[in-house]
């Protein structure tokens, strides 16, 4: 816990940083808080806005709270979750195309790709909602872990705080107050982390210190090759296949693609953005791995590798700096959280509601309707988070163990015509269902960790596998792409598209 002394400096100054992104969000979504614009923004960002937004969202409590974790147990081993976050962007890239099609949401998209059945989309649209609370909960998480450390305060005490810190500005805004919030977050994560790396480094002692550290203390292999030999290769591999597929599978990153004002827009930030987040990944990792040298030099202990970012801020980089390390790192905990929230409630809006009463939330309602589905949300994420505590074993167990079944999914459906709507149901059910088992039994989690370092690689191979069976056994849908493109609108609207079904030849 931090010195009491400065506890008002740093509650003061979150209370106050939390003010102005409040601000910026609510003067920033003037005109865009009516009917659908308050869940799109319009869908009119720029390259800018769309680059930032993303940066945001994906820095998040994984990457500034989980990889600096890492960082600290495996040293360049805190650098695979951005590898993993990185290479998720770049693959999302081959998506872009969807953005002409007019679309709003991932279960849309869905639709879409396998002949506009709205089995898909009510399927995916479930699925999407929960995938959407259970990131809100890691980000909750997340922030709590800063806050708990800081001031002492009971974990759940801390994680009320930090829901209502990042909902205050969406439920007043909207998308667009997410969006204006996420470029002022965005330039305090990218200034702040950088400045505290370079100045960790050396109050480490420099980087031979840092290295001849973890050699003493038995984990020479942390300063390899992305510390696999401390880390492991096939937990390695299971954390970069869990990011994969969470970006695949996450529908905040899809929500950038649709809210961008063209396809052209979507690719470059995109790309920007993929390649900053591989770059950006060593910075976290050298975060950690400066933590863990001062940690042992000072004698001081840590009860989770998640309080290495916490650690830094409140006993080594002094009470200004570490006012400034707690605000960049409840900025990318704070964005994220965010623009799942929003996300959640424009899925739950557009695609639950109206899969299960068959009409439309009418223009004049949404906004009201929006900011009560996102107390609903929040509150259950809220729920979920009493439950769970370190950041990246939740990342790797529970969206390792939920997102492969979905990414899988649009994969097929992106690239392989032939995907049939049995073939989607058939991936989703069957990696879920694999990845509930792990999550419910315990002996089965222990042995899938042991051989695949966790559920990610095998929920991924039985969802393809199952997919492609089911599709090959099940008739191809003949709907037109015009036909696909109606049925989704139609949908939308709380009707039904209805044209021609008959199987294509084989």
């Amino acid at each position: 816990m931090l010195d009491p002394k400065y506890i008002p400096l740093f509650l003061g100054g979150f209370i106050a940083w939390m003010a102005f992104v409040i601000g910026v969000g609510f003067f920033g979504s003037r005109g865009k808080r009516e009917g659908e614009k308050f869940l799109t923004g319009g869908s009119d960002m720029n390259v800018f806005l769309i680059f930032c937004t993303l940066g945001a969202t994906i820095i998040g409590t994984g990457s500034s709270i989980g990889a600096i974790g890492d960082g600290f147990k495996a040293g360049w081993g805190g650098a695979i979750f951005g590898l993993g976050s990185a290479l998720g962007l770049l693959l999302i890239t081959t998506f872009v195309s969807i953005r002409r099609k007019n679309f709003i949401t991932m279960s849309e998209e869905a639709q879409y790709y396998y002949g506009g059945d709205a089995r898909v989309r009510k399927l995916m649209g479930f699925m999407m909602f929960v995938i959407e609370i259970v990131w809100i909960g890691n980000h909750v998480n997340g922030g709590s872990k800063y806050l708990s450390y800081v001031l002492g305060l009971d974990p759940a005490w801390c994680k009320l705080i930090t829901v209502c810190g990042f909902g205050a500005y969406v439920f007043i805004g909207g998308y667009v107050a997410v969006v204006k919030a996420d470029v002022v977050q965005f330039c305090a994560i990218i200034g702040g982390f950088t400045f505290i790396a370079f100045k960790a480094i050396p109050l480490a002692g420099g980087y031979e210190t840092i290295a001849r550290t973890f050699a003493e203390h038995g984990k020479a292999g942390a300063m390899g090759f992305y510390g696999l030999g401390s880390y492991g290769t096939m937990a390695a591999l299971a954390l970069v296949f869990s990011t994969v597929m969470g970006v695949l599978g996450t529908p905040t990153y899809r929500t950038r693609i649709y809210t961008s004002r063209d396809e052209k827009v979507a690719r470059r930030a995109f790309l920007a953005q993929g390649g900053m987040m591989f770059l950006w990944s060593f910075i976290t990792a050298l975060i950690g791995m400066s933590a863990y040298a001062i940690m042992v030099q000072n004698g001081d202990t840590l009860a989770s590798p998640d309080y290495a970012f916490s650690y830094m801020a409140t006993h080594v980089l002094g009470p200004a700096v570490g006012l400034m390390f707690l605000v960049c790192g409840m900025s990318a905990t704070m964005s994220s959280g965010g623009s799942d929230a929003i996300s959640g409630v424009t899925i739950l809006l557009t695609d639950v509601v109206p899969s299960v009463t068959g009409r439309k939330i009418p223009q004049r309602h949404y906004v009201l309707a929006s900011r009560i589905a996102l107390v609903v949300a929040l509150a259950i994420a809220f729920v979920i988070t009493l439950f769970v505590d370190d950041v990246i074993a939740y990342i790797q167990k529970v969206v390792g163990s939920l997102l492969p079944g979905v990414g899988v999914t649009m994969l097929l459906g992106r690239f392989w015509r032939r995907a049939t709507w049995q073939g989607a149901y058939a991936a989703i059910l069957s990696g879920t269902a694999f990845g509930i088992a792990v999550l419910l039994v315990p002996s089965f989690a222990e042995w899938v960790r042991l051989t695949f370092g966790g559920p990610a690689i095998p929920a991924t191979a039985l969802a393809a596998v199952s997919g492609l069976m089911a599709s090959l056994l099940s008739a191809p849908s003949a709907a037109t792409e015009d036909e696909r493109v109606a049925a989704v609108f139609a949908a939308r609207e709380g009707t039904s598209a209805h044209f021609a079904r008959k199987p294509a030849e084989i």
